[in-house]
């Protein structure tokens, strides 16, 4: 049941009158933004206070108190609140996003701090993160975990080859300004230890999966301050089984460690959703907000769609819903995550993680404050010297959103904030959704591109697809790789294998200096038989990525060698 004050409160939000004018800038002092008459959501505690007046000074929260009695500094920036509310800007703390273009995504969805957790490109870590700090470019607050793997399947993080090599690779990371050190499932336990010693040596704090080998008493026992999935709990500690008999005992290692947990519930749902009815998928990849992701990533959102339907996650989505109400309801502090672009866009995916954080139980509050208020205390306790973010109390960094509507009524209304301010700096919605949509003409041409290539091939052969692919294309153009791989494995999901060998060999020729095209093409020649393509291709993938094990357990097979030794 709503509480009178909240009545009272939404009746409010609902009869004022709406954003009354622009913000006005006076040049006698630039530096000051003060948001009127405005109702504050402070994040600290579960309350709500009406008609404040918050000043911002210097990026920073300067002052938070009663309109009525509110002095405001001559010149000032005033933004009318009336019948707003304000409340801190949201953190995704589970983001594999690297490209420029994308992060206003973030901004356009309220979403002012993300976690990168893992596989940044080096330019995102150094100049992007700069260029956001200087104001060149749009973006949210970034921090970073540099990722360590034990052997297994090929792919960008590091693998160190023995315990010294793993130390070093920490050291390594401190000096190219990571913030964490992200532990990956296969390390062994001697890997793992030497990255936890190192990580507390370096003063750096070790967040991740829960390696298989290490198992979860001894992750936390050695000092992993987060677990980055609530899946990772199943997978190794329920023995892959829905056992709620071991919900308890894993919510008390947990609690007694003092880690943080991302449930991660936004993109497991997703995936159970899907895997549950692929057409979903379709409809999902049609939906007009996909225009907002490079195409190259959906043509890889197109490559997991799954080829048949199955509920084999959904007593696993059930029992991590269980799982992450327990650790709330004991004091876990759970994290806001949602893994994107993985399956999710970007930014609005944030809220729907926070949705699920309801689903399984929380109030609204608690959901929130696991997406503002936990993420600030956790970047506090293990990023020294970072600023304060996460609650609008004075000192804190001026990260904020204003809503039209009480989120604490429902989580739904923290989609598409009036305004955004990162740092101080304020963004109205229309700025926010035009940086937002500012790529998306040049994608949409590679939409079309991607459109014509694959009518024409179920039309016709897959040379009339290349044809009419290049009488559109300009000079340099190449049809995205993950889209052009997609394609493949559905022409040999469909029994086409030949004309699947083609696709994968148009791939190859678009991007030579990729190990995957030739291991697609590879894979597709020994799937028809042909042993002498399959292992020239595997050479050439092993070449480009020496980590590619399934070309080398391929070619050792083939060429009947000795098995290499691990």
């Amino acid at each position: 049941m709503k509480s009178m004050l909240f009545t009272v409160l939404l009746t409010f939000a609902t009869t004022a009158p709406l954003w009354a004018q622009q913000a006005k800038r006076s040049r006698a002092d630039e530096s000051s933004i003060v948001f009127q008459d405005i109702s504050v959501i402070p994040m600290d505690t579960e309350r709500m206070l009406p008609h404040q007046t918050v000043l911002v000074r210097d990026g920073k929260i300067a002052e938070v108190g009663p309109a009525k009695s509110a002095r405001l500094p001559p010149g000032a920036t005033r933004i009318d609140g009336r019948g707003k509310f304000l409340l801190p800007g949201l953190a995704d703390m589970h983001t594999h996003v690297d490209r420029a273009e994308m992060l206003p995504l973030f901004l356009a969805a309220g979403v002012t701090t993300v976690l990168n957790m893992g596989l940044a490109s080096p330019q995102f870590i150094t100049k992007t993160r700069d260029d956001i700090v200087k104001g060149k470019i749009a973006g949210p607050r970034i921090f970073a975990a540099f990722m360590i793997d034990g052997p297994g399947d090929p792919g960008p993080e590091f693998v160190p080859l023995c315990a010294s090599d793993a130390r070093a690779a920490v050291d390594r990371a401190k000096l190219e300004g990571y913030d964490f050190i992200k532990a990956y499932q296969r390390l062994d336990p001697e890997m793992y230890s030497a990255v936890l010693d190192q990580a507390k040596k370096q003063h750096m704090a070790v967040v991740g999966h829960i390696p298989t080998a290490v198992g979860l008493e001894q992750t936390l026992a050695q000092g992993q301050v987060m677990i980055a999935h609530g899946e990772e709990y199943y997978k190794t500690y329920f023995h892959d089984a829905p056992e709620d008999a071991r919900i308890a005992p894993a919510v008390e290692l947990t609690l007694h460690a003092g880690a943080y947990v991302t449930p991660n519930l936004s993109f497991f749902a997703t995936l159970t959703r899907t895997v549950s009815d692929p057409k979903s998928w379709d409809q999902r990849l049609a939906a007009p907000d996909m225009a907002v992701l490079p195409p190259d990533l959906r043509g890889k959102w197109l490559g997991a769609r799954p080829s048949k339907a199955s509920d084999r996650f959904v007593p696993e989505l059930a029992t991590l819903k269980k799982l992450t109400l327990a650790m709330q309801n004991a004091g876990v502090p759970l994290l806001a995550g949602t893994d994107t672009p993985a399956n999710l866009i970007p930014g609005s995916s944030l809220v729907d993680d926070v949705e699920q954080l309801v689903g399984a139980g929380l109030t609204p509050f608690q959901a929130i404050s696991a997406a503002t208020r936990i993420p600030g205390q956790f970047i506090h306790q293990y990023v020294p010297g970072s600023e304060d973010f996460g609650t609008v109390t004075p000192g804190k960094s001026a990260d904020l959103i204003v809503l039209a509507a009480n989120p604490l009524l429902d989580v739904q209304n923290l989609r598409r904030p009036l305004g955004v301010m990162t740092r101080g700096h304020w963004r109205e919605d229309h700025e926010l959704q035009s940086l937002a949509q500012k790529p998306v003409a040049g994608y949409a041409r590679t939409v079309v591109l991607e459109a014509a290539f694959q009518s024409t091939l179920e039309k016709g052969t897959v040379t009339d697809a290349i044809r009419e692919f290049q009488s559109r294309a300009n000079p340099g153009d190449r049809l995205p790789e993950a889209f052009v791989n997609a394609v493949g494995y559905e022409m040999a999901n469909a029994h086409r294998l030949e004309t699947a060998i083609q696709v994968f060999a148009f791939n190859a020729e678009q991007y030579p200096e990729s190990w995957n095209t030739y291991d697609s093409l590879a894979e597709a020649y020994a799937n028809g038989g042909q042993s002498d393509l399959a292992i020239l291709n595997y050479r050439q993938s092993l070449a480009l990525n020496p980590k590619n094990t399934a070309a080398a357990a391929f070619l050792v097979k083939a060429l009947g060698m000795t098995p290499l030794q691990k």
